[in-house]
């Protein structure tokens, strides 16, 4: 099979893991890379276009609408929502390992060009694409758990170097949570209670929160920016996550996917796992060749901002609320 062509719109960490794959990608090939909307990246991009021998292109519509471009990956440190719309609108696959809209006003944008242009969302997150995730969600699906009680997570993250500019911890880490969490559940939350503040020099980066899901699912989740720089962790953080139901339960930390050495000066970290953009990348490949069905995300992704709305509503309020 001829490999499909793929553009990256952004220079972020997710557009990083393409090169350093080491490995072709399955029936795909990277051939064009242009910065992010903001524009921020625009030299990190080009540095990215020459390690996959690919085409630098000056702005990020040049690949979003390029015909030629079947798969477009958006992977900037910014949302990149007017890139996915656009692409979308163009009737391409897009890939978004981010949360491609972040209020319901954004993903009914999306969903209208998805429905003008033919387009197709796979707006996966990271998370639920590790094999872990996929295979705890997987089991949840089929009821080998049985009917599912509770879920408990906890996901650290190290401390950023400017705290205060840092942005809040249910931004950085509880979209890729949720996102999840929703996947793992059926039906809108029902009460939630919230509690964010700064307990590691940021204004918002601790975040507890106790939910009851539909189907009287308890999800209890504790977020933080609080790992200390000499502890060597991936992107994402530590994460952990056990899902208990009445038969069975698993437990799994799904970003502990890789070798530590230790050494004298430094301990380093060697991934022995794809990263969750090379899976999502395959995926796309499958859907724009026809070998498998186009996923319909936006049901989906509305219940994971209404779980974020009334997490925010309640910890805003200082006490539990009813979700709307």
């Amino acid at each position: 099979m001829t490999p499909i062509a793929v553009g990256v719109v952004g220079a972020g960490r997710h557009a990083a893991a393409l090169a350093e794959y080491g490995a072709p990608l399955a029936g795909a090939s990277v051939s064009a890379v242009a910065p992010a909307p903001a524009g921020l990246d625009r030299a990190a991009a080009a540095a990215l276009a020459r390690r996959l021998g690919a085409a630098f292109r000056r702005t990020w519509d040049a690949v979003a609408t390029d015909p030629a471009l079947p798969i477009v990956l958006v992977a900037g440190e910014d949302a990149g929502r007017r890139a996915v719309e656009a692409a979308l609108r163009a009737g391409k696959t897009v890939v978004c390992p981010r949360a491609a809209a972040t209020t319901r006003e954004e993903l009914e944008r999306l969903a209208a060009a998805a429905a003008r242009g033919g387009g197709t969302l796979v707006a996966s997150g990271e998370l639920r694409a590790t094999p872990a995730g996929a295979r705890a969600i997987e089991a949840a699906a089929q009821d080998g758990l049985g009917a599912l009680h509770s879920i408990y997570a906890a996901v650290r993250l190290p401390v950023p170097d400017r705290p205060d500019r840092a942005a809040p911890i249910l931004e950085r880490a509880g979209w890729d949570l949720l996102d999840f969490v929703c996947a793992a559940t059926s039906g809108p939350p029902v009460r939630v209670s919230a509690t964010v503040a700064g307990l590691f020099g940021g204004t918002a980066d601790t975040a507890v929160v106790i939910a009851r899901l539909g189907g009287d699912t308890i999800l209890t989740a504790e977020l933080s920016c609080c790992l200390p720089p000499s502890i060597a962790t991936a992107p994402q953080g530590e994460v952990e996550i056990e899902l208990i139901g009445a038969r069975d339960a698993v437990r799994i930390e799904p970003f502990r996917a890789a070798v530590r050495l230790y050494g004298q000066r430094e301990t380093a970290r060697l991934p022995w796992l794809d990263d969750a953009v090379v899976t999502l990348v395959h995926e796309a490949v499958r859907i724009a060749a026809g070998e498998a069905a186009p996923p319909d995300p936006f049901d989906h992704w509305r219940r994971v901002i209404a779980v974020m709305d009334a997490i925010n509503r309640a910890a805003a309020s200082g006490g539990p609320v009813t979700a709307a």
